[in-house]
């Protein structure tokens, strides 16, 4: 069966993004700005339960591990780049 794409889990990526990005703009302090990253953790989690579950240990931790740091580059990359553009540096 072919894979079909998760919009759900992109559309949630993109949100995330988003919110990251206006909370640089708004000068949010980093402290939440890492509590939204904790929250963007737990929603990558429960919307690829289902595809982490039926991964072999070796291969979910190795997918895991790379797209925490995907995630954590994107966001932190979304809020530096508001803050810059919102003159809070």
């Amino acid at each position: 069966m072919p894979r079909r794409p998760n919009i759900r889990s992109a559309g949630v990526d993109l949100a995330l993004a988003a919110a990251a990005l206006i909370a640089g703009l708004a000068g949010v302090p980093a402290s939440y700005a890492a509590a939204g990253f904790a929250l963007a953790v737990a929603i990558w989690a429960a919307t690829r339960w289902g595809a982490l579950a039926r991964m072999e240990p070796m291969q979910r931790l190795t997918n895991t591990a790379v797209a925490l740091a995907m995630l954590a580059v994107v966001l932190g990359g979304a809020y530096w780049f508001g803050l810059m553009v919102g003159g809070h540096t």
